[in-house]
């Protein structure tokens, strides 16, 4: 099995922690006022040297999943609770976990896990009793995923070429989608698109949505120079950053993409975003020097 962990940022074979970026995970509030979009001013909750990354907001908009690598290559999910702020271990494993998200119903946590042969797997554990994860058959080398419904899991695949695969988790039957693809994929607020990034060439990507019950593709947008992150708000605005820039793009009413914030001289430089539920938190991943 070829293992590349593109921005997972384990890298077989170099065990020092000065491999892994330095990242920092920032909290905004969010108002919207008819379609008017702004922030207050982004507050670091994680503010340490090291890896703070992949944050994901809880169903109920409470608190943060995030991935932490605190003294070892090993990484862990830790919670932040935005009431308290406090942060809580969550898995405590021999493995590393990656990009944690919640299942459709709420009840469980999902991660990729990188297990003792070196392989990647995606796994389920409940939210109550997350030392009994249980590995889903059929998604060896997976590096990033979004959950369709309870039956259907979108995996980006690791390989010569990126790919997205659907895996039926019940028949444990995989479809290819798309090569050349991005890593970062969205499900639409009414649940019925999914939004992937194909890399058509060096300076060419495009966000593009896939009708999960017919898997036809429609694209929408292309992106910004050289991102290929980007979030949806409830009412299907997407939300991509450029060189310290926040741009918001919605579908049906803009054009292209339109400057909402800059958070050159807060943030600085970032790249994963993350909003909750409601439309009303958001979490940035900034990083110092080169980009992850």
């Amino acid at each position: 099995m070829k293992i590349i962990f593109l921005n997972l940022l384990l890298v077989i074979g170099l065990p020092a922690l000065a491999q892994f970026p330095d990242t920092d995970i920032f909290l905004a509030d969010i108002t919207n006022d008819h379609g008017k979009i702004s922030f207050s001013v982004p507050v670091n909750i994680t503010n340490r040297p090291g890896y703070d990354n992949q944050p994901c907001f809880t169903p109920d908009g409470k608190s943060l999943l995030f991935v932490s690598i605190m003294d070892t290559v090993q990484s862990d999910v830790y919670r932040y609770d935005l009431l308290t702020k406090k942060k809580t271990q969550v898995t405590h494993t021999k493995e590393s976990e990656y990009s944690p998200s919640y299942s459709p119903d709420g009840k469980s946590i999902s991660v990729v896990r990188v297990d003792q042969d070196k392989g990647q797997r995606f796994y389920t554990m409940p939210v109550n009793a997350v030392t009994m994860a249980q590995p889903i058959k059929n998604t060896d080398s997976i590096g990033y995923y979004c959950r369709l419904n309870d039956s259907l899991l979108a995996m980006f695949i690791l390989g010569n070429t990126f790919t997205l695969e659907v895996l039926n988790i019940r028949t444990t039957e995989r479809k290819l989608i798309a090569s050349d693809v991005g890593r970062c994929m969205q499900l639409s607020p009414d649940k019925k698109q999914l939004l992937f990034v194909v890399k058509q060439n060096k300076s060419e990507w495009g966000i593009f949505s896939m009708d999960i019950q017919s898997l036809t593709r429609t694209r929408i947008i292309s992106t910004l120079k050289d991102n290929e992150d980007y979030t949806i708000m409830p009412d299907g605005t997407l939300l991509m950053g450029s060189e310290g820039k926040l741009f918001k793009f919605k579908p049906g009413t803009d054009s292209t993409w339109q400057l909402v914030a800059d958070f050159s001289s807060t943030l600085k430089s970032f790249y994963r975003i993350a909003v909750n539920s409601k439309g009303d938190r958001i979490a940035f991943v900034a990083y110092t020097g080169k980009k992850p």
